[in-house]
């Protein structure tokens, strides 16, 4: 690789040198210390520049984990040079004066790491005809950030018919100290298409990448095409990266459906045991025009209940936790009332046999 100038892979950062660079030759710039996570971490950064007056040749940095830190940490990432987990090796053909690159580690603590000082990163960087330069610095191992990522949907349930275009959201709160970046992957459903996000910041391919700073609140809209008339609910995933979320089991947001052409949703409807929200109404066929498909629908609930289907709820019992309770504890009885007649006889036959 030739680095003819800074931009192609980043002019060297002006670090807390930690290495003292030679006249004329390489110079390091390293940070003063370095911290890792069991997430990983990305503030880490390595630099090198020629400080001499022509081209270098064939300059390889080497980053490398010493004694007890490998044990310790690993390293997760260096950017675009060659790695393992306690060695990375990074090469270019070719720097010019005034010129060099700069790598951003992952240094990432082992399971049960202890927390505090772990040891120190050797660095080394040589070229054709230029003395090596080598440096060092330190890591310690501390727990991740913590934050508190909530997911709101903002429809209750979503009336559809056969073919409509929904526009659905939801709206993620960081309740947490720190900024979390969001990976929200794509909600893909049976019974739904052509899927698409409306206002994502960074689409990634399959999923939508936010970044979210501390005490702040994001809305993420996106639309989706019902196929059939037996859907299931579409769902949001989300996950929290470079932190850890206190709380996850409020990370998913879920849209129950109700489908006009079945006049059914996809669990029961609120205080009842039905399903049944309307009578069935296939779609009707929309009047032609240029804007006749694939129009985005509003998702509001009927006006009211049909005369037929407000029967059918009326005709079922109201739920009742006492009849629940009291059917609980009959069972209970009956089980325990067959156990003892259980018992009963196998010991009246024991008795038996030994008379």
């Amino acid at each position: 690789m030739t680095v003819a100038f800074g931009a192609a892979l980043g002019l060297a950062a002006g670090l807390p040198a930690a290495a003292a660079p030679a006249e004329d030759g390489l110079k390091l710039d390293l940070p003063a210390a370095a911290g890792a996570t069991a997430l990983g971490s990305a503030d880490d950064v390595v630099g090198l520049t020629n400080t001499t007056g022509h081209d270098l040749s064939k300059v390889v940095l080497q980053v490398r984990l010493t004694g007890g830190l490998a044990q310790r940490v690993e390293l997760a990432g260096a950017d675009w040079c060659d790695h393992t987990k306690t060695t990375a090796t990074c090469k270019v053909d070719r720097i010019t004066p005034g010129q060099g690159f700069t790598i951003r580690l992952d240094l990432r603590a082992r399971a049960k790491a202890p927390l505090g000082a772990a040891g120190t990163v050797s660095v080394s960087a040589r070229g054709v005809g230029v003395p090596a330069a080598y440096g060092t610095f330190g890591v310690a191992v501390s727990s991740p950030p913590y934050t508190d990522v909530a997911a709101v949907a903002e429809q209750a349930q979503v009336y559809l018919h056969t073919g409509d275009t929904a526009t659905m959201g939801v709206e993620y709160r960081n309740t947490g100290p720190v900024p979390a970046l969001l990976r929200v992957a794509d909600p893909v459903t049976a019974g739904f298409d052509d899927m698409t996000w409306l206002d994502c910041p960074e689409d990634d391919g399959d999923a939508c990448l936010v970044q979210l700073p501390a005490g702040q609140s994001k809305r993420l809209g996106f639309t989706m095409r019902l196929t059939g008339p037996a859907p299931a609910e579409p769902h949001v995933a989300m996950t929290v990266e470079g932190a850890y979320d206190r709380i996850v089991t409020d990370n998913l947001a879920v849209y129950p459906v109700c489908v006009y052409d079945t006049g059914r949703c996809t669990r029961h409807l609120p205080g009842t045991r039905s399903d049944v929200f309307a009578a069935p109404a296939p779609r009707a066929e929309p009047a032609p025009g240029p804007d006749a498909e694939n129009q985005a629908v509003a998702l509001t609930q009927p006006e009211h209940v049909p005369v037929a289907v407000e029967r059918e709820l009326a005709a079922e019992e109201p739920y009742s936790l006492l009849d629940e309770v009291t059917g609980i504890l009959v069972y209970s009885l009956l089980a325990v009332l067959i156990l003892g007649t259980s018992v009963a006889l196998a010991l009246r036959k024991r008795a038996a046999d030994r008379g």
